[in-house]
Parts: C-alpha cells; structure tokens; sequence
C-alpha cells in the first residue's frame, strides 16, 4: 500500500460551521471524531451483522458480533449473490436513521447555514476480506460523476471501529480543485475509476464508532484493501443545502433494492419516511453521458475478451433502461462467462 499521511482532526472546530467551511473548501474534507454517538451506530451494527449472518456472510463457528468473515461466501455489487443478502441491509429502518441524526443534520446546516437535506439514497457497503482470488478494494474515484445535481457532499461512517488494515477511507486532500477527472472502467464501487494522474496529497486514517468523514463530491478518494477477517460495513449518505438542485436520481432508492413502498414495508413505524417531500426540491435530470461513456467501452473491452469490464456489464443489466443495451450486455456475460446462460441473471 501507498505511503499515507493522516487525516487531519477537525473535531475541535465542529461548532464553527464558518470554519468549517473554510477548511471544507481548502482540503475537500473534513475528519470528525464521534460525530454520531456511539450507542446509535452499536445498535445498527448489531442489526446488520445478525443479517449478514443469517445470509451466510459470517463464520457459523464465531460470534456474530466478531464479524469474522465467511470466505467462502464472498461476493459483491453488483453481483445478484450480494444483491439477495445486500437488499435486506440497505433496507434497515435504524440504518436510515443514523443519515437522519438530529447530530448530523445539524452538523452540515452549520456549515451550509440553512437548512439540511439529506439525500434519500444513499449507499451502504459489505467489503470481504481482500485474498489472491477476491479483491473488491474501491479505487480511485470521483462521486460527482454518479451523484449529479448541486455540490454535494458525502459522510463516510464505519459501522463498527475500522483499523486502516480493516479496509479504511483514503483521501487526495485538495483533489476537489481540479474538476471532474477523465475515468476508465473500474471494477470497485461504482464501476468508474480515474485514469489520469491524480492531485492532491492522499491522506488516510483509523476510525472509531461514530466518527466521520465529510468529503466533496469532486474529492478523489479509495478505499484501503481490507487485510483482516472481518467483514467491513460502512455508509455513506450524502448531504447538501435545501434550497440547492438535486439530481432526481437521487430520490430513489439504491439500485435493486425495489421501491420506497417495498423498503418501507419492512419498517416498524412510520416516522421519517418520504422526509424529502417536506422540503420544496428543485430538481434536474441525471447526466448519464459519464455512464455511457464507461458502457461503451465496457462493451469494447467485453468483445476482446477482457473479464474487467464484467461488473459494468452487470450494472448495465441492472441498472439501466435501454432494453437494446441490456440484451447487449447480458449476450457479451453470456460469453466472457463460457457460455452459460444461468450465470446472468437481472436482479428484481
């Protein structure tokens, strides 16, 4: 791994939203020990690790607390192997809540000095132990290019102390001054990695339950690999001012995890459901042109042969709306997969 640097602590400014902001657009993040409370996220991680398990991602013979690993069940997004388990966690009604703390919505109206609005999707990860035959580190990457919409900025949260060997965030601190970076196909989170020399200087670091990582949307940031035998989970909401436009995009719910109608029905009470319909949200379309970018040549790598353009395919299958696009991808995992048909599946 890459030498490092550590992150700079920003816990004894969290009060002064002015300068926040000022270190905010200096460094393109900020690091905020306990910003949630302790209590909270124990709970939401209880909650998920009794799912993971009951899916099969965790060693029968340990504790589920312990979070250990089953290896022989690592899988990841997009593939319909971790959709199964995956949907059910994302669904978490106390996992929702944790994005919606009163701490944390207050937190960011200090900084924006209005109201906050929390993005209604948001993302939340399942990292297995890196090994020779399963590596699923996120590389580089920008969230602009997913995200859209105003500036907007993401609160990474380990669920559970996470050690920089457990599979940490890393940061390119000062990344955000440089615009959009030109991407390649990726095969980490999000299927879009930065093919160009990257600035800034990266910056990494331990985390403790409840604290957090606020980063840009245009900051660069990866994930360290995860070399211990826990399986890493994290979120990462995002969050921007009120009155600022959001991409409609961002109103749903992850990709394959059904409707609201469908991840409310699993919840206890109503409280906090469609939240984003109390604010009157300016709206703009999705820019898709950094995702047919990445398809086209995600198709062009599958017609040589290439295996790395295997999970763009099945975002494509997944996620996108062009029936001809789907068949075409479906058709090329057909053959990059030897053949067999039962190897695609789209993911309801």
């Amino acid at each position: 791994m890459q030498k490092m640097e550590k992150f700079l602590d920003s816990t004894s400014i969290r009060d002064d939203g002015h300068a926040l902001t000022e270190r905010l657009d200096r460094d393109g993040y900020l690091f905020i020990r306990q910003l949630l409370p302790r209590d909270a996220v124990v709970q939401v991680r209880t909650r998920l690790l009794k799912k993971a398990a009951e899916g099969g991602w965790l060693e029968d013979n340990s504790l589920i607390e312990s979070g250990i690993a089953n290896q022989d069940a690592a899988c990841k997004d997009p593939e319909e192997q971790y959709m199964k388990v995956f949907r059910n966690l994302w669904a978490d009604e106390e996992l929702h809540r944790l994005r919606t703390h009163p701490a944390v919505l207050k937190f960011f109206e200090g900084i924006f000095g209005e109201p906050a609005l929390a993005h209604p999707s948001f993302v939340q990860r399942n990292i297995f132990p890196q090994r020779e035959d399963f590596d699923f580190t996120t590389q580089p990457h920008q969230d602009k290019v997913h995200i859209g919409g105003d500036t907007n900025y993401a609160m990474w949260v380990p669920i559970g102390d996470c050690p920089v060997e457990k599979g940490s965030l890393a940061i390119a601190a000062g990344s955000h001054r440089f615009g959009v970076l030109d991407t390649k196909v990726g095969s980490g989170a999000g299927g879009m990695d930065i093919s160009v020399p990257i600035p800034g200087q990266w910056i990494t670091g331990s985390f403790d339950l409840g604290d957090a990582l606020i980063f840009c949307d245009e900051t660069v940031h990866q994930a360290v690999p995860n070399q211990t035998n826990e399986l890493r989970q994290s979120f990462d909401a995002r969050y921007q001012p009120a009155t600022h436009a959001i991409c409609e995009y961002a109103l749903d719910p992850y990709a394959g995890c059904g409707s609201w109608e469908e991840v409310y029905s699993t919840w206890n009470s109503t409280d906090q459901q469609y939240y984003w319909k109390d604010f009157d949200l300016k709206t703009v379309p999705q820019d898709r042109s950094y995702y047919e970018a990445r398809d086209k040549m995600a198709f062009q790598m599958a017609e040589n042969g290439d295996t790395e353009a295997r999970d763009a395919l099945l975002r494509i299958v997944q996620r996108d709306k062009n029936p001809g696009k789907i068949k075409k991808a479906q058709h090329l995992l057909i053959e990059l997969d030897g053949g067999s048909e039962n190897s695609v599946s789209v993911p309801g």
